[in-house]
Order: structure tokens, then sequence, then C-alpha cells
């Protein structure tokens, strides 16, 4: 828990001397693990491109796995330094760096994401990340995994709906004893106002690495804009 105290004193600083800073709190559920998550994250992006995020976790733990925020333990930390460029003022480029840490390992992810925005409300956004695992155990291997997801979104009004498809593929196994694997995921959010966005998720994840078993992903959060 040490390291997200840290992590929550920098997010606290970081709001505390930016503008437009946006926090994210998010509340998972996956129902046939019956594993309860929640994060909180803050995020920002200064008028000359440059944008950062630090990201906090935690889970669920004790006898009661399967109970909302029951003796919460430390589940790792994010944190995203990216720049984005404006091609056109419709069409963006975002080369970026992610590092997550945990007790039990560190993935650093360079990633490249593009997104266009139509004029009917319509946007697309497509990333590739490289992972690189190292992990905290003896005698564990490295591992390397490439990732391509991309969004659809549409935009109405305060309304945003948005589809997420991942598709991942390592030099270790992932998922039905093979070394790919893959999410999908719905998102609707509703902007109440200029500084509170609330959002559901709803999405198809895998279980366990050594069966085809799939699990419904449920999450639920609210986005405030300072």
């Amino acid at each position: 828990m040490k390291n997200n105290r840290l992590l929550l004193c920098g997010l606290l600083l970081a709001s505390a001397s930016s503008q437009a800073v946006t926090i994210d709190l998010r509340h998972e559920w996956l129902d046939d693990s019956k594993q309860h998550k929640d994060r909180a994250m803050v995020s920002h992006r200064f008028d000359n491109g440059f944008g950062f995020s630090l990201e906090a976790k935690w889970k669920s733990g004790g006898e009661n796995e399967n109970k909302a925020f029951n003796n919460l333990v430390d589940n790792g930390t994010e944190s995203t330094i990216s720049y984005q460029y404006k091609v056109t003022p419709a069409w963006f480029l975002q080369p970026g760096f992610t590092l997550e840490s945990s007790s039990d390992n560190s993935i650093y992810k360079p990633f490249l994401t593009t997104g266009y925005q139509f004029d009917s409300g319509i946007y697309f956004n497509v990333r590739y990340r490289y992972e690189y695992t190292r992990s905290t155990k003896e005698n564990t291997e490295d591992k390397k995994t490439n990732r391509g997801e991309f969004w659809l979104g549409y935009r109405l009004a305060d309304w945003r709906f948005e589809y997420n498809y991942i598709y991942k593929h390592s030099d270790q196994v992932l998922y039905d004893n093979d070394k790919w694997d893959y999410e999908q995921d719905l998102k609707v959010a509703y902007n109440i106002n200029k500084q509170w966005t609330p959002y559901v998720q709803v999405g198809d994840v895998s279980v366990r690495k050594t069966a085809d078993d799939r699990q419904t992903r449920l999450r639920i959060g609210v986005q405030y804009n300072f």
C-alpha cells in the first residue's frame, strides 16, 4: 500500500498545480472470477501536447474477494507520459510510454495511437502497444506481448457510445493454452455538465490461460473535470 499512498500524494499535487485535470474513479467486477477491483486515476494534457496520467489500483482481498471493498490490497500502479500531435484538427498522432508495476512484476509499454474525429460525431482510434514484462520471481522468463486495439465511438449531444476491441499475441501462453487472447468492451458515458461524467462498461474477457472460458466484466465509474 506504500506505493499507492505515494501515488495518491502525486495525484493531489498534480491536481493542485495544473488546470483541466481529470480524475477518474472506477469499480470493476468479474462474474466468473468473482473478483472486485478499484482504481483511481488522474490525467492532464497541456496546451503544448504533452500529457500524463497516474493510476493507483486495489482489489478485494481476505477470505471473500467477491465482496466489494473487502480488505483492500495493493493491485499495482500505472504511470503514462505521451505527446499528442494534431496532424489536422480532426486527426491526431500520439506516441507514449506506460510503466505498470506491482509486487509481482514490472511491465514496460511503449505505444503509438492515432485517431480521427468525423463531423458526424463518429470517431475511430487505433493503438499498437508493445508490452515487456519482467517478473520479480526467480527463474521466471520475461514475457513479450504485442497488443493491437481499436475504438469505434459516437458522440450524440451529451452521450457517448464506444466499442473497444483488443487483440494480444505473446511468446507465452495467454488463453486456451495458446499464445493469443482478445477482449471486447462496450461503454456508455453521459456528460451531466462540464465537470461530471458517469459511465458504465460491459466487457468480454478470458478467465484463465488453460481453458477457453470467457467471463463478463462489469465496470461503473465517474470522471470529474476541474
